[in-house]
């Protein structure tokens, strides 16, 4: 009898505990890089541009500790005002859904404020995935952000609604995120 309610709750705990444990194992190891190319769109290499992702890495790994960070410019060929500003890092995440909410609000505490932040499709790649709206001097833009495991990240999309740029966000994550 003992046995049995054993072995009910190592089964109960195997069932509750396996998909959770089987993710941190795959996606705690993750790495982020910034191509010349991703989604579409060209890293901007000029000094204006990495003055910008410099500030957002050092705001970021102001807020978390992070092993790696990165942040980068990336132009659209067809609109020049429509540059998506991306800033992440990596590490052990045993929360990705909360440190997620950090870093919006991290966002916030710096000045700006992202209202409206509720979950999109994160894709293939899982995690979670959030996007909210915010205003700037220079106009409406789109804040999305994805957590996982592993990896912690945000990007900024001027003069795009959220669809797409969840969509471009989910596009960019498999060109900068690798396992």
């Amino acid at each position: 009898m003992t046995g049995s309610v054993v072995g009910c709750g190592v089964l109960a705990a195997a069932v509750t505990l396996g998909p959770t444990s089987y993710r941190m194992l795959t996606q705690k190891d993750a790495t982020l890089t910034t191509p010349p190319q991703a989604a579409g769109l060209t890293l901007d290499t000029t000094d204006h541009a990495q003055s910008t992702a410099d500030d957002l890495r050092t705001v970021l790994d102001a807020g978390f500790t992070v092993k790696g960070s990165v942040a980068a410019v990336y132009g659209d060929p067809e609109n020049a005002n429509r540059s998506v500003l991306f800033v992440g890092g990596t590490g052990f995440l045993s929360r990705p859904d909360r440190e997620l909410t950090a870093l919006f609000s991290l966002l916030n505490d710096q000045g700006g404020t992202v209202g409206d932040v509720h979950a999109v499709d994160a894709g293939p790649l899982g995690g979670t995935m959030k996007c909210g709206s915010a205003k700037s001097s220079d106009g409406d833009l789109t804040v999305c952000g994805w957590a996982d495991y592993g990896s912690l990240a945000m990007a900024m999309f001027p003069d795009r609604d959220e669809s797409d740029s969840a969509r471009l966000l989910r596009d960019l994550r498999s060109a900068i995120e690798k396992r």
